[in-house]
């Protein structure tokens, strides 16, 4: 049964959830001086990896569902934002920028509390749960994308431009960014995880600590 948090406490989640907001804001508006922001890594000229979702799993899963709803609103919110101010029209479409995130959002806490009751294991579900979250946001954005991509780019005929627009994705080098993208989530998500919990649990602060209160295994 989860315990009736105090005044004091509430407020501190309030807090925190404003610290991984301010720092998704950071990651998604920020420009890092070569195009993009500061929430993309370049690894090679045509090959780029995200981060910016990484606040927002760790975020859903130290605070619980509600909070997982908010910060993948607020990502949604920002990188709609992002898209009119470095003109990238893919983006421009609340489907294609907001939905996706509302529900990668809504998803994280449980996923990760489904791996690590299935694991027995904080550290590894949590990797596990990052790397198949961060797969699914992937899925669902390149998903929705496509809408975009044949409005701005296409035809107008999502049938006669899927073939191009996934082309165009391994032009880009897409598939081997995401493998990066899930694999830095799985292993940097998944420590700070873990780390924080331990010492939000001292107040009883984390959602995640109190599902998992008795598996302390990592």
């Amino acid at each position: 049964m989860k315990k009736e948090l105090t005044k004091r406490e509430k407020t501190r989640q309030m807090t925190i959830l404003s610290m991984f907001i301010a720092i998704v804001a950071v990651l998604g508006l920020v420009p890092n001086g070569l195009g993009g922001t500061l929430g993309f890594i370049k690894i090679a000229p045509t090959l780029e990896a995200s981060i910016i979702h990484i606040p927002v799993l760790i975020g859903a899963a130290l605070l619980g569902r509600k909070f997982g709803i908010y910060l993948g609103l607020a990502f949604g919110v920002i990188s709609n934002i992002a898209a009119f101010i470095y003109s990238s029209p893919l983006f421009y479409y609340p489907w294609v920028a907001i939905l996706p995130r509302f529900i990668f959002g809504l998803l994280i806490y449980d996923v990760t509390m489904f791996f690590v009751k299935i694991t027995k294991n904080k550290l590894i579900g949590t990797g596990i749960s990052f790397f198949v979250m961060t797969l699914l946001h992937t899925l669902m954005v390149l998903t929705m994308m496509l809408t975009s991509y044949s409005m701005v780019f296409g035809s107008g005929n999502i049938i006669e431009d899927f073939i191009p627009y996934v082309t165009l994705l391994f032009v880009l080098n897409v598939p081997w960014a995401s493998l990066i993208e899930m694999t830095i989530a799985a292993i940097v998500g998944g420590i700070i995880v873990v780390r924080l919990a331990k010492y939000l649990s001292y107040s009883e602060n984390s959602a995640y600590s109190e599902e998992i209160s008795n598996e302390d295994n990592y």
